[in-house]
């Protein structure tokens, strides 16, 4: 993080600012972990009007690889800034650049501001999979009741096994219930 010499009045501001906005809204949904999260839209929309009210100025711009996230305090020209590196797959892919600089806009805004917000969807942006560990589905399991049902709707038991681990003997309790 960069600053300008002087933070006085920024720091104040920024005192002020968390005073007045702790959390955002999770509007946005993350189907693959199933979650909500607060997307760039809902985070500008919560943050510009104290900003405003305050005298900050947000800036944020690409510059190469990275994002350059600066907040000025308009009447004493104070700053400070952070800087990004923007993580994706393919350089040369516009989508991927896009999600990558839009992930990265969310978290350099959540972390300067300290904001409560806790997501975990930029996975199409840094190229990582997601392992996730499946529940055993059994009788006693909340979603048994679902599957059952799904199956005797004519849905496929491999829809089923792609969720939930399903032991032999309980896919035959399921399939025989066609």
């Amino acid at each position: 993080m960069k600053t300008s010499n002087e933070t006085n009045n920024l720091v104040k501001a920024l005192f002020e600012f968390q005073g007045k906005v702790n959390a955002v809204k999770k509007t946005a949904k993350n189907d693959h972990f199933h979650s909500s999260y607060a997307d760039l839209s809902s985070i500008l929309t919560t943050i510009n009007p104290v900003c405003q009210e305050l005298g900050l100025l947000i800036t944020q711009h690409p510059h190469d690889d990275v994002l350059v996230t600066k907040i000025y305090h308009v009447e004493s020209g104070e700053w400070m800034q952070s800087e990004q590196l923007l993580r994706m797959r393919d350089a040369n892919n516009p989508q991927q650049y896009g999600s990558a600089l839009t992930y990265a806009r969310r978290y350099a805004l959540a972390s300067i501001f300290n904001l409560n917000q806790a997501d975990d969807d930029g996975n199409s942006a840094s190229g990582h999979q997601v392992k996730t560990v499946k529940e055993t589905i059994t009788p006693q399991h909340p979603m048994w009741n679902k599957a059952l049902k799904h199956i005797q709707n004519g849905g496929n038991i491999q829809d089923i096994k792609d969720k939930f681990v399903l032991s032999k003997k309980h896919e035959e309790v399921l399939t025989a219930t066609k």
